[in-house]
């Protein structure tokens, strides 16, 4: 199973996660136990992760953009996919695989193509298309697709230490694709739960700057 390591973008700076409250995010390095830079190069020249996550938070709340970071944080690590609030399946081929957040895509565009598609969830489904009310009926819709995966995002767990299998195992059971999820992870043994789930990839930030979990790991990018 991969494991990727998480970076929240906003205005240039890395920033922890807390539950969705984006407002109330703070820089990484005023909490973390492993870095002592905000700046994403930076973090990503410390702990030397082999797979990466971006949320471009600025994108994806129509702010800005932090584009140039994350090209440049591409050439840095070995896989990278990232969420730039994307709004249609672009023409344009990035040196990362594209997320595709049903917070800002609109389902209705979807076609094949080499991309994961997150099922963001804030306590209910974001769904920007409004065709859909329940998980299971978006999973149901992204298996007639040829897609490089699925992620399960419950937003709201991000930063809380506490990882919610109920809704990964909704998407096991449903999905014809490679599932991916995070939020809420604290220790190995999550990892080993979702594992042995058959989960293909976990995102986790808080456990490792919270020093839960082994740095290591993400040299690896696999356990």
């Amino acid at each position: 199973m991969d494991v990727y390591f998480v970076m929240d973008i906003k205005q240039g700076r890395v920033v922890a996660g807390k539950m969705g409250r984006r407002e109330e995010y703070r820089e990484i390095s005023e909490t973390s136990k492993i870095v002592s830079t905000s700046d994403p190069e930076g973090v990503i020249d410390t702990l030397k992760p082999k797979n990466v996550y971006i949320a471009d938070l600025d994108r994806i709340e129509r702010r800005g953009d932090n584009l140039r970071t994350v090209l440049e944080i591409s050439k840095m690590v070995d896989r990278l996919i990232a969420d730039l609030g994307f709004e249609k399946v672009e023409d344009e081929i990035y040196p990362f695989t594209p997320v595709l957040g049903t917070e800002t895509f609109d389902l209705r565009l979807l076609k094949d193509g080499e991309y994961i598609v997150s099922i963001d969830i804030k306590n209910r489904l974001l769904d920007r298309s409004g065709m859909f009310e329940r998980v299971e009926d978006v999973l149901d819709y992204l298996n007639s697709f040829r897609i490089a995966g699925i992620l399960v995002l419950p937003i709201h767990r991000v930063g809380s230490l506490s990882f919610d299998l109920s809704m990964v195992e909704k998407a096991l059971n449903t999905s014809n694709h490679p599932v991916l999820t995070g939020g809420g992870i604290k220790s190995i043994d999550d990892l080993i739960v979702a594992r042995e789930m058959g989960v293909d990839g976990v995102l986790i930030s808080t456990a490792f700057h919270s020093g839960l979990i082994d740095p290591s790991i993400l040299r690896e990018g696999k356990i």
